[in-house]
């Protein structure tokens, strides 16, 4: 293996050095010969796709005695970046690896591979994953000989592959949303929660478009956003920055999305297509991975230690509350108010107590359709009158659930411009993952106006703490 290994770097290296020289045959050889030199004999090259000419010089499939398919592309020298550098900036693509993965899944593989001879990277297509990647033959050598050897495949070891911890994915997404956070800052001179807005837009976007809570109705929307990040991939992506703001202007206007509520001094500086066209490119260039709601979370854990707790803190048992939510009925369910104190409970207890609420008003409709099917007529006999009735009794807490809990059931208390953009950010994220989940109807969002207050200095909770402390712990000696 060891000689192996030694001749797989000399062949990647004489073959930069003869790159000028070189015809299409004995870039076939070397592809070729790489493949032997891993165990793989006797293999025939894909016939290219007519969009693949550009980029692909060579791909084959390799398949062992296991389930496992690896796609492998050889593409041409120069296009590919080194991918130490966009890890370092929080990208998991660069232009061609995004173009190839794409386009790869259509054969149903599950990992993809792809080198110019010099610079690599590994795919795993299910999970949208960079696995390993190489910046020279020597760094090849040393990662992924043992890898893409025939014998290892066969035996699982793309399987057992180590895939990057959540806190790594997440810390990856906060160095990329804070350089762009910082670029949009000094180019519009506005301060650093005003440039963050455009960023938070962005990720709900992609959210939103991954989940299809938009229908029929949403489809125009998804195929602007999709044309928009493919013009910026064009050799002149003029107009990215309108249709960029044009955008987030009718998620405001047409989905009541407040967080896209026009900003003059953000979107002027989002209208220019020297930030925006880069900025889009970059964005489709990020995993989805880095896109679900516990990553995009542990985002946020960062800075002071207690902000960091905030973002892990798993949500306390609350008796009082429990027992208030536990004696409602339909005649009280629409006074039903919680408050929650983000700089004692932390974000989660967003999701914890919204989820509650719903759960309460699902429970007290079954229990009101039970109710008034006792008391009214059998449906057969009942009449328009007898039925406008009925409705006129349903409490509005149980028409659109979510939206009333959100409206007017709920208070959260921020202490920091921080918390109020993470806890908007992540409410938002919430109710798109709820209505993908159910498959309720989606006409707007709610309304989050009245749902975000500034922390007063006394909250009834800590008066019932000053005024009624819990009794003393009974000490224990050592």
């Amino acid at each position: 293996m060891r000689k192996s290994s030694q001749e797989i770097t000399k062949l990647c290296e004489s073959w930069w050095g003869q790159l000028a020289d070189s015809t299409k045959v004995e870039q076939h050889r070397f592809a070729e010969q790489l493949l032997e030199l891993l165990g793989w004999r006797d293999l025939k090259p894909l016939e290219p796709r007519p969009n693949h000419t550009r980029l692909a010089h060579l791909s084959y499939i390799l398949r062992g005695n296991s389930q496992t398919q690896v796609a492998v592309h050889f593409v041409m020298p120069g296009s590919l970046e080194p991918p130490s550098f966009l890890v370092e900036r929080g990208l998991d693509f660069c232009e061609t690896t995004r173009f190839l993965v794409k386009e790869t899944r259509l054969l149903k593989v599950n990992y993809v591979f792809i080198t110019d001879l010099y610079r690599s990277y590994l795919y795993d297509i299910g999970n949208d994953e960079l696995l390993l990647h190489a910046d020279t033959p020597a760094d090849f050598r040393h990662c992924f000989v043992e890898v893409l050897n025939r014998a290892d495949i066969e035996r699982g070891s793309l399987e057992e592959l180590r895939r990057q911890p959540r806190s790594y994915v997440a810390h990856q997404l906060r160095v990329w949303c804070h350089h762009w956070s910082a670029t949009i800052s000094a180019e519009s001179r506005q301060p650093a929660d005003v440039a963050s807005l455009a960023i938070d837009r962005l990720i709900v976007l992609r959210y939103l478009f991954d989940h299809d809570i938009l229908k029929r109705t949403g489809w125009r929307l998804r195929q602007r956003f999709t044309a928009l990040v493919a013009k910026a991939f064009t050799v002149e992506p003029q107009g990215c920055g309108k249709d960029l703001t044009g955008l987030f202007h009718d998620m405001w206007f047409d989905w009541k999305a407040a967080l896209f509520s026009p900003v003059p001094a953000l979107d002027a500086i989002l209208e220019k297509d020297a930030i925006a066209t880069p900025l889009l490119k970059e964005f489709l260039l990020l995993s989805n991975t880095k896109f679900s709601i516990a990553t995009i979370l542990e985002s946020f854990n960062y800075g002071e230690a207690a902000e960091k707790a905030r973002v892990r803190m798993v949500p306390d048992m609350d008796e009082d509350r429990e027992a208030y939510l536990a004696k409602q009925r339909a005649a009280t369910i629409n006074e039903v108010r919680l408050e929650l104190d983000l700089a004692d409970e932390g974000y989660r207890a967003i999701f914890h107590w919204l989820d509650k609420l719903v759960g309460l008003y699902e429970r007290l409709e079954i229990e009101f359709e039970a109710q008034a099917a006792r008391t009214q007529p059998l449906a057969e006999d009942m009449d328009l009158f007898a039925w406008s009735e009925m409705d006129a009794k349903r409490p509005a807490a149980l028409a659109d659930k979510l939206r009333h809990a959100i409206e007017r059931a709920l208070t959260v208390y921020y202490s920091s411009p921080r918390q109020l953009r993470t806890a908007r950010l992540m409410l938002y994220l919430h109710v798109i993952n709820h209505y993908d989940q159910t498959k309720l109807r989606f006409t707007h969002f709610p309304s989050f106006e009245k749902v975000f207050e500034a922390r007063p200095r006394v909250l009834d909770s800590d008066r019932k703490w000053i005024y009624h402390p819990p009794p003393p712990q009974e000490e224990w000696e050592l």
